[in-house]
């Protein structure tokens, strides 16, 4: 028995030695806290950026196309005042 043990007792010893004290923990804790709160607000601009970066892309097509349209219609007002002249200098 005495065997037997000496063998519990040394493995106990070894078992000690590999376990994971509080301060470890406690350090890992603190760490991984100071890690999310440098990088939450980051995360935050960066989502922030986005979203203005999405509407500033639909407000720039949306600005092509009323630009656009505007160019479309000033080209039917010309084409409008054209035909009134030649009407109006045929009477």
């Amino acid at each position: 028995m005495s065997e037997k043990e000496a063998l519990l007792s040394g493995i106990d010893g070894i078992i000690e030695e590999r376990k994971i004290s509080i301060t470890i923990i406690r350090n890992l804790i603190l760490a991984s806290i100071f890690v999310l709160v440098l990088l939450i607000p980051k995360i935050y601009i960066s989502n922030q950026i986005y979203y203005y970066s999405v509407k500033i892309n639909k407000l720039l097509n949306e600005y092509y196309s009323l630009k656009a349209e505007n160019s479309i219609l000033h080209s039917k007002i010309e084409k409008l005042k054209f035909k009134n002249r030649l009407n109006s200098s045929e009477f």
